[in-house]
């Protein structure tokens, strides 16, 4: 073989071991990038999932004074919005935004729609009753009565069509409402009403001892018992609802914050202390059970065993989620939500 065959055999030995080993890494750049993009595509899968916000709860149920919290919801629809909660013996009833009305038994987690065709187009922003009746209030159509536990629903017969209605509450006599028209009263749990006082809007009621007392757009009234005799205990600021601790009422302002009197708003002191929130926010609505005072924020649920002197922000809820109703049953506090 001469020296020529030689070297021209030798080339191409070369070539082919160098066009193999390109191939190769070809090849193994081509697995590699494919696992890059395969790695990319997972990490992006798992941000997206972990960025994924749960979307709350219409209902939390706290047993342990608010210690913990959890999902008190099967059954209502996951677009509601909560309005009132009302216990009535071993039921508890819960109204909505455009939902209906919903009912559970004992304390368990299944809620059960009453009438829910009748009631679906109604804007309900409250509810009242007793053992044989139920009432609830809406925002256009005034007054529905229940006399079979919600199975069928009635307009009051002398209904108060002209004006929403915002709030209930009851006495030992009678049943007060109070709407954009002033405080109307029935002696007959609803069936018919008559105009109590006033001309103003009435957002909220509570009672402590042998006092009613009343929010207003303008303020908050106090009443001793007799329909007529409402007075005036704050003015200068719209209340959005009003409540007690047992010893101090309490003022949901919606300008100067959350404020308490035990004297009839001779004096009336700042209760915020604690409670942060967004300026022009205010109180939903606050409730107690002994020294135990809890108050529904547009952010969060807040405590305070102090008569309102302080209060912190209860973990185990949802963030940035505005809580609407509150209510301390047998069966646990329950808070309900109106945005999302």
């Amino acid at each position: 073989m001469t020296k020529q065959n030689l070297t021209y055999r030798f080339f191409i030995f070369l070539f082919f071991v160098i066009s193999y080993g390109c191939q190769h890494k070809t090849a193994n750049e081509g697995l590699n990038i494919s696992s890059k993009i395969e790695s990319v595509k997972t990490s992006k899968k798992i941000i997206k999932k972990r960025s994924v916000v749960e979307k709350p709860a219409v209902i939390y149920r706290s047993n342990d004074m608010g210690l913990t919290w959890s999902s008190f919801a099967n059954g209502i629809p996951n677009d509601a919005t909560l309005s009132g909660i009302k216990q009535l013996g071993n039921k508890v009833y819960v109204t909505t935004d455009y939902h209906g009305v919903f009912v559970t038994s004992n304390g368990q987690d299944n809620w059960t729609a009453l009438n829910f065709e009748r009631l679906k187009k109604l804007d309900i922003n409250c509810i009242e009753g007793d053992v044989n009746k139920l009432i609830i209030g809406t925002l256009s159509h005034g007054t529905f009565v229940s006399n079979n536990g919600g199975l069928s629903w009635k307009q009051s017969k002398k209904n108060i069509e002209n004006s929403p209605v915002r709030a209930f509450i009851k006495t030992e006599k009678k049943l007060y409402v109070g709407t954009d028209s002033g405080i109307f009263e029935s002696f007959d749990m609803g069936d018919t009403w008559s105009h109590a006082f006033g001309q103003m809007q009435i957002l909220g009621f509570t009672s402590l001892g042998d006092k009613i007392y009343a929010a207003t757009q303008n303020g908050a009234l106090v009443c001793n018992g007799n329909s007529s005799s409402w007075k005036s205990i704050y003015k200068g600021d719209a209340l959005h609802d009003i409540g007690n601790d047992g010893k101090y009422v309490y003022a949901m302002t919606i300008g100067q914050q959350l404020l308490k009197t035990k004297n009839d708003g001779e004096l009336w002191e700042n209760a915020q202390s604690g409670i942060i929130q967004p300026q022009n926010y205010y109180t939903n609505e606050l409730k107690h059970i002994g020294n135990n005072i809890f108050s529904a924020q547009w952010i969060g649920i807040y405590h305070s065993s102090n008569n309102g002197n302080s209060w912190r922000i209860l973990n185990g809820l949802p963030d940035s989620t505005a809580f609407s109703t509150l209510e301390i049953t047998d069966f646990g506090i329950i808070a309900g939500i109106s945005i999302r």
